[in-house]
């Protein structure tokens, strides 16, 4: 146990928050109700979050035309922002989802449906989807090999074959699991693919099936849908929309405003999320660039008024209204995690969920845009900024299942859905236990999204060596 302590140690050190929930005692529900559901919204945060509410109210009706959705926001907006840009997979990301509404998951009657915000800006081959998804311990790929760096969210309409790849790999499934591939591969066929444009907008309507798909299908009626929506083209439409053509908001300030920006320059060089996070020459400022040859994207650097592509050359854009909204609209920019949050979270301020990283970097942005606000005198958003609820932790396993051998093992998205884990007995059995059991099973990850290099490199702990532990 001697490597777990000493983790927790570090994850404890680099995310205080993490390090309180490793030792709370509130049971699952009560940490839900306090923490994750409940937050007091200014009301010109409100009045700001109104056309972006309206923007994922139209891209909801456009994907799932004529189909039982009706989305409820709940007041404002309390976004799990945890990333799932693939089938529902990573089994702390399922959670997510689930803690982000657990205590209102089987009131559809009254708060009807709800969204999660997801980003599609990462690649086929990131590390919780490895270009597929893993039922009973067993990788299926879904993707070729030749979109592994590829980015989900820009990716065509995609046909799906399951069977293809279990077909290649047949010995590696027995019976009871094919079958399941064969139900989820018919689960798939039966989706109306016809209001889809991308691969992103097909996960989007696959996952709504999927989720159903995870619950005891006697309370199935009951169960509010999540619908997993991918992040990006909502928030540039929002930006070009109402944020670039208003001088008076800090994402505005931030990209045109010399004075304002040089003091963000400052104060968010180091941040994850923005720019120098692992050393000189490491993140992006401000946007990521899209190339479309090759389907990936580059950093940006910056000198004086215009963003440039070190690794493609003939990419310059200059930090102008009309030139920053002219490339976003045409795909050549991606906002990068600081945009997000400076209009989602500081802007708007929605209420943010997220993991071990998310509530350690938000922490810090919290922090750098206190300073930003100070040194600029930005009165307004100085008195609004004590609305501001960014770090609250969601990231959790929620389903175990015990084998044969009386070992206990978690359950990945898919295994969730071919034993309809999550039964209404089961949740309150669940809803009970302290919050701090959910987060231990997420040290080892933890600790190797905590850690810094040197500090992996000199303890020479092992990711494998940590889950051993655990058990």
């Amino acid at each position: 146990m001697i490597d777990i302590e000493k983790a927790i140690q570090i994850i404890k050190k680099a995310n205080p928050f993490m390090g309180w929930l490793l030792n709370c005692e509130e049971p699952l529900i009560d940490y839900c109700k306090k923490y994750i559901t409940r937050h007091e919204f200014a009301s010109e945060h409100l009045k700001r979050q109104e056309p972006y509410k309206k923007l994922i109210q139209e891209k909801i009706e456009k994907l799932f035309k004529n189909e039982d959705i009706k989305v409820n926001f709940d007041g404002g907006l309390i976004l799990d922002t945890t990333d799932h840009h693939s089938i529902l997979n990573f089994p702390s990301t399922v959670g997510a989802h689930l803690i982000t509404r657990f205590d209102t998951i089987f009131n559809r009657k009254e708060k009807k449906d709800y969204f999660v915000l997801n980003c599609g800006n990462v690649p086929f081959n990131d590390a919780l989807n490895k270009r597929g998804v893993q039922i009973n311990g067993k990788h299926l790929n879904l993707y070729p090999k030749s979109t592994k760096n590829k980015l989900v969210s820009r990716y065509p309409l995609y046909k799906y074959n399951l069977m293809e790849w279990v077909n290649k790999n047949k010995k590696d499934f027995n019976e009871s699991e094919i079958e399941f591939i064969k139900r989820l591969q018919l689960i798939i066929d039966n989706v109306d693919f016809s209001t889809c444009k991308k691969l992103s907008d097909q996960i989007i309507k696959i996952n709504h099936k999927i989720w159903l798909e995870m619950f005891d299908p006697g309370i199935i009626n009951d169960v509010r849908r999540c619908i997993t929506l991918e992040h990006d083209e909502i928030l540039i439409e929002f930006l070009t929309k109402f944020v670039l053509e208003n001088e008076d908001n800090i994402v505005w300030k931030s990209l045109f405003d010399k004075k304002f920006r040089e003091i963000v320059l400052k104060e968010f060089d180091g941040i994850y999320g923005a720019w120098n996070y692992y050393g000189k020459n490491s993140g992006t400022y401000f946007f990521w660039c899209f190339d479309e040859e090759d389907g990936q994207e580059y950093r940006l650097d910056l000198r004086g008024d215009v963003l440039f592509s070190p690794e493609k050359k003939a990419r310059n854009i200059k930090l102008e209204p009309e030139d920053i909204s002219r490339a976003l609209n045409e795909g050549i920019l991606i906002p990068s995690i600081f945009i997000k949050f400076a209009t989602v979270a500081f802007y708007m301020g929605a209420k943010t969920c997220g993991g071990p990283g998310q509530t350690e970097y938000s922490g810090s942005m919290q922090k750098a845009w206190l300073k930003v606000l100070n040194i600029s005198n930005y009165a307004k958003e100085l008195e609004l900024s004590k609305y501001w609820s960014v770090i609250n932790f969601n990231c959790a396993d929620m389903a175990f299942r015990t084998k044969k051998d009386g070992k206990i093992y978690k359950e990945w998205g898919l295994d969730i859905a071919m034993n309809h884990t999550l039964t209404k007995k089961y949740i309150e059995k669940i809803s009970k236990i302290p919050i701090k059991f959910f987060i231990y099973p997420m040290i080892p990850i933890s600790f190797y999204r905590l850690a810094s290099v040197e500090e992996r490199k000199q303890l020479n702990i092992k990711e494998e060596d940590l889950y051993k532990d655990l058990a």
